[in-house]
Order: structure tokens, then C-alpha cells, then sequence
């Protein structure tokens, strides 16, 4: 009967192990830490190219956006969540002497991330974003 016992523990052992999220070998966790270069089309129908930079922080992202152009200005992300597919964040874009209030929902598909922004107005356009290699 005791060695009845052991085998049936040893199996309810292996059992756990294979269970245990720290052994599954299913989908890798995604890391978006980098940057991440494309465009987006802005409210005046114009094509700005921008990179977004992402870095880990506790247990998300911090970033900004910069342009080498100096179309749109270096803005620092906020209010992110990253639920694996989707990161969603909101930058002050820069309004004259005030700012607006940009929403930024964004979907991983393998080495790229898009999506949309939208403002306050409720207007709306496309982001696409490839990681930089």
C-alpha cells in the first residue's frame, strides 16, 4: 500500500509541475520595451513621422514620443496599460498655449503595433509602428 501511496504523490507531483504557469511553454510574455518607428496621419490630413520609446516601468511601460522633424514635439506618455495584445496610453499634445488630450490605442501584431489616437473633438486616424531593429 506505501509504495501505492508513493507512486500516486509522485504523479500528483509531476501533474503540478506541468500545470505550474512557471513551466508552460505556451505564448511567450511580449516586451515592448524599445522603439518603435512609423506614422501617423494628423488632424489637418498631413502624414507625421514619429518614433515612440518604451521602457519598462514597475509593472508597465513609461515612454515618449520624439520626431527628428520637429513636427510633433517630444510628449512623455501617460496612463498606460498594456494587456497583452493591446497597449492604450494619452499624451498632452500641444495646443497652442494649452494642450489636448490625445487618446492612443494600439494592437502588437508580431514586430508592430497599430491603431489609432483620438482627441477630445472626437476626431480620429490611423498610428502604425514598426519595432526598430
Amino acid at each position: 500500500m506505501s509504495r501505492t501511496n508513493a507512486i500516486l504523490c509522485g504523479a500528483a507531483l509531476l501533474l503540478l509541475a506541468a500545470l505550474s504557469p512557471a513551466q508552460q511553454t505556451g505564448k511567450p510574455k511580449v516586451d515592448l520595451t524599445g522603439t518603435w518607428t512609423g506614422h501617423t496621419v494628423l488632424g489637418d490630413g498631413s502624414r507625421a513621422e514619429f518614433s515612440l520609446i518604451l521602457a519598462k516601468a514597475d509593472t508597465t511601460y513609461a515612454g515618449k514620443i520624439t520626431d527628428e522633424t520637429g513636427v510633433i514635439p517630444e510628449m512623455q506618455i501617460k496612463s498606460v496599460v498594456f494587456k497583452d495584445p493591446d497597449l492604450t496610453f494619452e499624451i498632452d499634445f500641444p495646443n497652442g498655449a494649452a494642450t489636448q488630450l490625445i487618446k492612443i490605442e494600439l494592437k502588437v501584431e508580431g514586430e508592430t503595433l497599430k491603431g489609432s489616437w483620438l482627441d477630445e473633438e472626437g476626431n480620429s486616424n490611423i498610428i502604425e509602428l514598426a519595432r526598430k531593429k
